[in-house]
């Protein structure tokens, strides 16, 4: 993982290992960074078992997203999906800018970055 400050994190927890999902919090102007949201409920996964967890693409989303009202602002947004055995939970890691100020996130699972990108 490139030598970045991860500020904001999200954590999830599972018998064997801890995921993070992080990023950075080096404001560079007048950008809304570092926005975590999900649209599930988290209580019915406690106690389930992770089979995986998959980076969803943004274009499979792109409609829903509209309709939020959040993508406005531009910026990047990443899906990360908890695939359980009790389902799917999805959180999103967003970051609203006008095109120059982009922010770094990282997946990490245990001590292996899975997925590292700028929105």
């Amino acid at each position: 993982m490139t030598e970045r400050l991860f500020a904001l994190t999200q954590k999830v927890n599972t018998t064997q290992t801890e995921i993070l999902v992080l990023i950075d919090n080096g404001q560079s102007c007048c950008e809304n960074w570092g926005y975590f949201s999900s649209e599930d409920n988290h209580t019915p996964y406690i106690g389930a078992e992770l089979n995986k967890v998959d980076l969803t693409d943004v274009a499979l989303n792109k409609t829903k997203v509209e309709k939020s009202g959040w993508y406005e602002d531009n910026g990047g947004i990443q899906f990360v999906d908890f695939v359980t055995d009790k389902g799917t939970f999805q959180l999103a890691v967003y970051n609203a800018h006008n095109g120059y100020y982009g922010h770094g996130i990282a997946v990490v699972i245990g001590e292996k970055v899975i997925h590292e990108d700028t929105l």
